[in-house]
Formats: C-alpha cells, sequence, structure tokens
C-alpha cells in the first residue's frame, strides 16, 4: 500500500515537473518568435506588451524572463487579462487551451492590429491564430499561419516559418 502511494506521489511530482517545464519552454518560445517578428511603429513604442488570457503557468514563466531580458530593446510588461480590450495595446495575445474558446473574440478585437496571437490547442491556426503550440511526438513544436500574421500588420522572417509547421 504505501508503496503504491509513493508511486503515486512520484508520478503527480513528475507530471507538475513536466507540466511547468513546458510553460517555461512556451516561454521561451514566445521570447523567440519576437526575433523573427517585425512589428510596425515598433521605434515609437515604449515598452512591449504581452497579454495572457486568463491564469495560466506561462504568467509566472513570462515574469521571470521578462525581469532580465527585453524585446527589441524595450523593457517587458506582462498583462494577465480577462478580455482582450484589457491589453489593448498588446504586442503579443497568448490563448492557454483553458481560454481556447475565447479565440473568435480576441480575433475579432486584434483584428487589422499588430498583435501576435499565440494560442494552445490543436487547429487554431486554421481558426484565426498566428501561431500555436503542438505536441508532436512528445515534444513541443509550433505551428504557424503566415496570412493570419500579415493579416495583424506584422512582418515575418521565412526562418520562422521554416522552423515551425506551416499552416495554411
Amino acid at each position: 500500500m504505501k508503496r503504491r502511494q509513493l508511486m503515486v506521489g512520484i508520478m503527480m511530482i513528475m507530471s507538475l515537473t513536466i507540466h511547468g517545464q513546458q510553460s517555461m519552454f512556451k516561454a521561451l518560445f514566445m521570447f523567440n518568435f519576437a526575433k523573427y517578428i517585425v512589428w510596425p511603429d515598433q521605434a515609437k513604442q515604449n515598452e512591449f506588451i504581452i497579454g495572457v488570457s486568463g491564469n495560466d503557468a506561462i504568467i509566472s514563466e513570462l515574469n521571470k524572463l521578462a525581469a532580465i531580458r527585453k524585446i527589441n530593446g524595450k523593457p517587458i510588461v506582462i498583462k494577465k487579462v480577462k478580455s482582450p480590450s484589457e491589453a489593448p495595446n498588446a504586442n503579443m495575445y497568448y490563448i492557454p487551451a483553458s481560454n481556447s474558446g475565447k479565440l473568435s473574440e480576441v480575433t475579432t478585437y486584434f483584428a487589422g492590429k499588430p498583435t501576435l496571437i499565440i494560442t494552445n490547442k490543436d487547429n487554431l491556426c486554421k481558426k484565426g491564430a498566428c501561431i500555436n503550440y503542438v505536441n508532436r511526438n512528445g515534444k513541443l513544436k509550433y505551428e504557424v499561419n503566415q496570412a493570419n500574421i500579415k493579416s495583424h500588420q506584422l512582418n515575418v522572417d521565412p526562418k520562422l516559418i521554416a522552423l515551425g509547421i506551416e499552416i495554411k
């Protein structure tokens, strides 16, 4: 009985660690995506804003990175929001799988605005997301939809598309 409890405990800790690592890698990916995207008028911006829909583990990882890094020479502000209107000038907007039902609201709000919409649930690049995290063979990958990125007045380096899974 004790052995079984121990095994269950170890498995719970391992799943939490793996989940935490996933959040860390997703946050690192987001910072790296910024290297391959050009925002219009970025020289006029005082800060780089990342909006996160709802409560997700990625927030703490983004805050850790924001404390020690900059994006395009700008300090980074992480905003935990319930609605896209709470981060109207977001350069990036992340929708975790738990809030994927809000994609339509988010894409409508940011239509034509220079905001890179990033999601975390299968097939969302076909529904308006610019970049979508996916797991393939146990590895974190990302899908990228160039047409969706361009519809947000963003220029994307072909390297970002080549490194991801292109969705048309």
